[in-house]
């Protein structure tokens, strides 16, 4: 394995140094179980500038037995540097795939709990909206039928308020029609009386005018 990935690297250098327009910048992984230095010039005495981790992304820029990569760290800042070609790869390790594998579906199974735990939020909460829903569908139909209700007593309130005028009309008229009555009944016994007593005094001036005269004719 460790003479295929060397040979793929050979061959991508050899692409890089014949070829430096096609294949520039060609990616490769550091496959070296430890961390390797990324040094300052191709020499196993010079300064490092960074520890690149098995599995670690560069891009090849040169080399033979040492190799200038351009590697950008974690904070994203490009740096130019040198390592053993030995130590590099068209792929990377297993190791280091089977890791992020793994975080990959750690991270997954992460976000399928999440996922869980917002279908059961999102479930209790269509099941409170339903009943919301349910609670003011019902209020709704208690409102119709209020105003149903309502509706028809306020008509037949008026209807009420109407025939009442009516009946007020009425009984006024009434009771001035039966004022007017009893006044004409007043005066038809005050005139009765008074015409009986005219009568009377009537028939008593003549009965004394007749008993005066016997008296004169007999005396």
């Amino acid at each position: 394995m460790p003479n295929i990935c060397q040979w793929a690297v050979s061959l991508l250098l050899f692409s890089t140094l014949f070829y430096p327009h096609a294949t520039w910048a060609a990616k490769a992984y550091i496959v070296d179980t430890k961390e390797v230095p990324l040094r300052t010039s191709p020499n196993a005495q010079a300064k490092p500038i960074a520890m690149l981790t098995p599995g670690a992304s560069v891009e090849i820029l040169k080399g033979s037995e040492w190799t200038l990569v351009r590697y950008s760290g974690t904070d994203a800042q490009p740096r130019d540097g040198w390592v053993p070609t030995r130590t590099l790869g068209a792929r990377p390790p297993e190791e280091t795939l089977t890791k992020e594998l793994q975080n990959e579906n750690a991270a997954l199974n992460e976000r399928v709990v999440q996922l869980e735990k917002e279908k059961v939020n999102l479930q209790q909460r269509e099941q409170k909206l339903s009943e919301q829903f349910s609670k003011l569908e019902n209020d709704y139909e208690k409102l119709k039928t209020g105003s149903a209700n309502y509706i028809a007593l306020r008509d037949e309130y008026e209807s009420t308020q109407t025939n009442l005028a009516a009946s007020q009309e009425t009984i006024e008229r009434l009771t001035q029609e039966n004022d007017s009555l009893r006044l004409s009944q007043r005066v038809t016994w005050f005139a009765a009386g008074a015409f009986v007593l005219f009568c009377g005094w009537v028939i008593g001036w003549v009965t004394g005018r007749h008993q005066r005269k016997r008296r004169i004719i007999y005396f």
